[in-house]
């Protein structure tokens, strides 16, 4: 039944500011549906949280950004189709957490660096011999 829900969304003009994610788009509206564990016409915040939780984690990173915004265009056009009550509260919460994920994901993925710096040559070495570094660990740098 999902999959009819999503493709009847993907054709209407709702969905066409993320036309451009193309194949991504139903994958994700589903993936999003099954982690949810219910049709769509049965969702609510708690299993909103639950599929988004699921779904953004897993996004590749270009679409991260606007997989959010897409699922809730979904759920908003969900409300205006009838299939779904209190839908617009469930389109801003959607946004919202989804963008939180999304932020939070992000920052998971990037690479800590820590900046260590080295010893100037007439410094102690940080072996602990007692020696400078220039005549220790820092031979031939």
């Amino acid at each position: 039944m999902n999959d009819k829900i999503v493709a009847d969304f993907i054709a209407h003009t709702l969905a066409s500011p993320w036309s451009y994610m193309g194949r991504d788009m139903p994958d994700i509206l589903n993936a999003f549906l099954d982690a949810a564990g219910c049709k769509a016409s049965e969702l609510t915040g708690p299993a909103l949280d639950k599929a988004l939780q699921s779904v953004i984690p897993r996004m590749k990173k270009a679409r991260l950004d606007d997989a959010p915004k897409m699922i809730g265009g979904f759920i908003d056009w969900a409300g205006k189709a009838l299939l779904l009550p209190n839908a617009n509260n469930l389109a801003k919460d959607a946004v919202k957490r989804g963008e939180a994920l999304a932020r939070e994901d992000q920052a998971k993925r990037l690479p800590v660096k820590v900046a260590v710096d080295e010893p100037g040559r007439n410094d102690p070495c940080n072996c602990g011999s007692g020696k400078k570094y220039k005549k220790c660990c820092g031979v031939g740098k």
